[in-house]
């Protein structure tokens, strides 16, 4: 049943006061409008629950996949069909006798969808990908070799698939299915020969082939970026990094190119990163985003007016232990909008998508509004980030820990552990207003409580 939650902040990083400059050239922000009626729910059990994808249904409503953490089973591949108000219309819990994981989902015109991962009920980490009907009944099931899938698209009538595969070393995996789910060819690519290990985090279908994107180890980690042909045939493929660990969790991006986000700790502070290469490979811009603290950009999407949007957590925003961090750019990466938000506890958004109705849908995690341990989050934002102060948690049925992406997230974890580093401290007399706006807002709000 629905629990009622209270939606504790939503942080402007700027206020009325003054804007605050960013590292990496972003542009000043501008005050965010009033909040509007949206929502926000939690879904899960008494375990740690995590979901690591969205994508719209064809009748107004979402379907959430992720990992939940069943007393009996362990950690269980989940998936989760919402109305466009947040209800839950049902649930699904995929699992074998070791740990399962969803990643991705995409979803097709009948109502279908196709879900990807990795299983470890085998022995050992093993790409998962299933089939599931309009009311999430399992169609196919395949584990088509070891290690994990990460991305997956809609292509044309099939899909593409994105991940590591153990095979000789770590290497960037891609597996094109056809309509039916079979295997139509597959790739595995080696890093560059400075490195010795890769593994890819997105891909994105265009024209003429694919681009996808990642991150490649051996003397320190850096960003992978390529482009392959229809076939998989290597095109181009650019690494990207400082003197400090860097890491890429997602991708988005159209003909025109490929924009990767993630982290960099090469500056003063661990920061959110995004890099855009155009289709020849080209750096087209790099920008670094965030505060004083750890901030990290998990995920990536396009928006309609040509911007992007990235999610992902922060410590600066100063309201729980991390807080969820939403950052709106245009198509030059340049800071329209950026936000905090969250409980007094640990919240994370991973994935958003373009709502129904306007505006964004976000999934993560949060260990607020009433969860049980830590549950799976929703986030319904307005098109400027606002959001309503009503919520909800439905109950479903278990738990789990932060899942690969957030495993290899050492963004996640390291911030969790409430691990800090130097930051840039806020610049001029702007920086100061905003201070103290906030702590003005704060103290007001304590006292209204």
């Amino acid at each position: 049943m629905p629990r009622t939650a209270t939606l504790v902040f939503v942080l402007s990083v700027v206020v009325a006061a003054g804007a605050i400059s960013l590292p990496g050239g972003a542009a000043e922000l501008q005050a965010e409008p009033e909040p509007t009626e949206r929502w926000n729910q939690t879904y899960g059990g008494s375990g740690d629950d995590i979901f690591n994808d969205v994508a719209r249904t064809e009748d107004g409503g979402y379907i959430l996949v992720g990992e939940i953490e069943n007393s009996g089973s362990g950690i269980d591949g989940w998936v989760v069909k919402i109305d466009g108000e947040g209800e839950q219309e049902w649930e699904r819990t995929l699992s074998g006798p070791g740990t399962d994981r969803f990643y991705s989902v995409v979803t097709n015109d009948d109502g279908s969808a196709m879900v990807a991962g990795r299983t470890d009920s085998g022995g050992a980490a093993t790409g998962w990908v299933v089939e599931l009907g309009a009311n999430g009944e399992t169609r196919n099931e395949r584990t088509p070799g070891a290690g994990a899938f990460y991305g997956l698209e809609r292509d044309g009538n099939g899909y593409v698939l994105a991940g590591w595969t153990s095979d000789s070393g770590t290497k960037g995996w891609l597996l094109k299915l056809d309509g039916s789910g079979e295997r139509a060819w597959e790739e595995t690519y080696a890093a560059p020969d400075s490195y010795s290990s890769g593994q890819f985090k997105g891909v994105v279908p265009a024209s003429n082939g694919y681009f996808v994107a990642g991150e490649v180890e051996g003397g320190s980690q850096d960003a992978w970026a390529m482009r392959v042909g229809n076939d998989g045939e290597r095109r181009w493929q650019k690494t990207a990094g400082g003197s400090d660990r860097e890491a890429i969790w997602a991708a988005t991006g159209d003909d025109d190119g490929i924009v990767l986000s993630g982290e960099s700790e090469s500056g003063d502070s661990r920061d959110g990163w995004v890099l855009k290469y155009d289709a020849n490979g080209e750096l087209a811009w790099e920008n670094r985003y965030g505060g004083n603290d750890v901030d990290w950009l998990d995920s990536a999407m396009q928006t309609d007016d040509g911007g992007y949007l990235f999610t992902g957590g922060t410590l600066t925003g100063g309201i729980g232990s991390a807080d969820g961090y939403v950052v709106k750019t245009d198509g030059d990466g340049a800071v329209q909008w950026e936000s905090a938000y969250g409980s007094a506890q640990w919240d994370k958004p991973f994935p958003a998508v373009n709502a129904h109705g306007g505006g964004y849908l976000l999934a993560g995690q949060t260990g607020g509004f009433g969860a049980e341990g830590m549950d799976g989050w929703v986030l319904h934002l307005g098109s400027g980030g606002q959001v309503s102060e009503s919520g909800g948690t439905t109950d479903g049925g278990g738990g789990s820990e932060s899942g690969e992406t957030a495993e290899a997230n050492g963004s996640a974890s390291t911030a969790q552990s409430g691990d800090e580093r130097t930051g840039t401290s806020l610049p001029g007399f702007t920086g100061i207003l905003a201070i103290a706006a906030v702590a003005l807002s704060v103290l007001l709000w304590r006292r209204r409580e």
